[in-house]
């Protein structure tokens, strides 16, 4: 409480009294009354924005404000860039990427301008440390937001929490390395669905503007959704449903299992020794290359090991050819429309679709599924 009381606007306060005493008791000349104008535009300035920073912004609760959360917030109307680094920015770098998002010109010098970006200290425990987060307001025809630019992870454990988590390991390994993040969160209360989707709506425009070489993955609080960050998510984020982007992984997800897994074994002895069978309908078909017809294979760079799926072109009783149709998450020297050829002993999987349209294969999906406990 008296922290928020030290904020009060006390000199533009002091001076407007004076004056408005001097009025009622003496008068005031024209250069009175000049001032006396000057000074109700200035109080009334100063005070808006003290009402404005009463409430802490949605990011921050009372007693937590010097840690990061363990787990990240939730019910909070925000998108959130992870970051790889620190990030500097000021209140004109974020007022230009406003301006350019939103299609509005601020003026900076306007004391009473009804829409601005300024920069604030939102009110808090004296004897908490909060130097690592930036807060900017962004008022604007649309409601009041806020970006802020933090120093720090997210989530207190990011390694923990992702290892507890998350199963893609392309997705695990962008939230285990951010180190930093920027948000645009909605500061008002959204009274309806509606009002909720044009709110996202302002923040994916705004989002889009903050993107950078930095940003290692993008996060939903409210849905608990995150995707790794990709410019490909430019488009649909900045367009009329930014949350569209969390429908599907931005990439091909990587699931891993243990060597030792069992199901796993079982599974890929199956599709070998059903591997004839696939062969049939693969020669009887007149679908090669057209993904009707895949198989997954084994790659391996070293002691680095990824099972990708390939489009089938060719195929014999001992090896097989295609088209790879995903990117590797580590290996160097393959990438999405390889052609490779293979032997039988690197088939991990196989699926192809039927006459009367049913999928035969895939073993090892339901293992994936599952996961295990290594």
């Amino acid at each position: 409480m008296l922290q928020k009381l030290k904020q009060f606007p006390i000199l533009s306060a002091a001076i407007l009294v004076a004056l408005l005493v001097r009025l009622f008791v003496s008068g005031l000349t024209w250069v009175g009354v000049v001032a006396l104008v000057l000074t109700v535009i200035w109080f009334g300035w100063d005070m808006s924005r003290w009402l404005m920073f009463q409430t802490d912004p949605p990011h921050r609760q009372p007693g937590k404000d010097s840690t990061p959360v363990d787990e990240p917030p939730e019910n909070l109307i925000s998108l959130v860039y992870f970051l790889s680094e620190t990030r500097d920015a000021d209140e004109s770098s974020i007022r230009r990427c406003v301006s350019t998002a939103l299609r509005i010109n601020f003026d900076p010098d306007s004391p009473d301008s009804e829409h601005f970006v300024i920069q604030f200290t939102p009110p808090s425990d004296p004897n908490e440390l909060d130097d690592d987060i930036t807060h900017f307001m962004v008022r604007v025809p649309q409601g009041i937001f806020t970006v802020l630019v933090s120093g720090r992870p997210y989530i207190s454990n990011p390694k923990e929490f992702a290892r507890r988590s998350i199963r893609d390991k392309r997705l695990r390994t962008a939230v285990e390395q951010h180190r930093a993040w920027v948000s645009v969160d909605l500061m008002d209360e959204p009274s309806d669905p509606e009002s909720t989707q044009a709110a996202y709506r302002v923040i994916g425009q705004i989002l889009a503007t903050l993107a950078g070489p930095d940003c290692l993955a993008i996060y939903c609080p409210e849905i608990q959704r995150c995707n790794e960050f990709d410019l490909s998510l430019m488009e649909v984020l900045a367009g009329p449903k930014p949350l569209d982007l969390f429908h599907e992984p931005t990439f091909e997800p990587i699931i891993e299992i243990s060597d030792s897994n069992p199901k796993m074994a079982d599974a890929v002895k199956e599709a070998r020794n059903r591997w004839q069978e696939f062969l049939s309908a693969f020669k009887k078909s007149s679908s090669a290359g057209t993904d009707r017809f895949i198989v997954k294979a084994e790659f391996r760079e070293g002691a680095k090991c990824e099972y990708m799926w390939l489009s089938v072109t060719e195929a014999s009783r001992r090896s097989f050819s295609g088209v790879l149709m995903n990117d590797p998450h580590e290996l160097l020297d393959v990438h999405r429309g390889t052609s490779v050829t293979l032997e039988l002993d690197k088939l991990n999987d196989w699926i192809f679709q039927d006459e009367d349209g049913e999928h035969i294969g895939g073993f090892t999906l339901d293992v994936l599924a599952e996961g295990d406990d290594e």
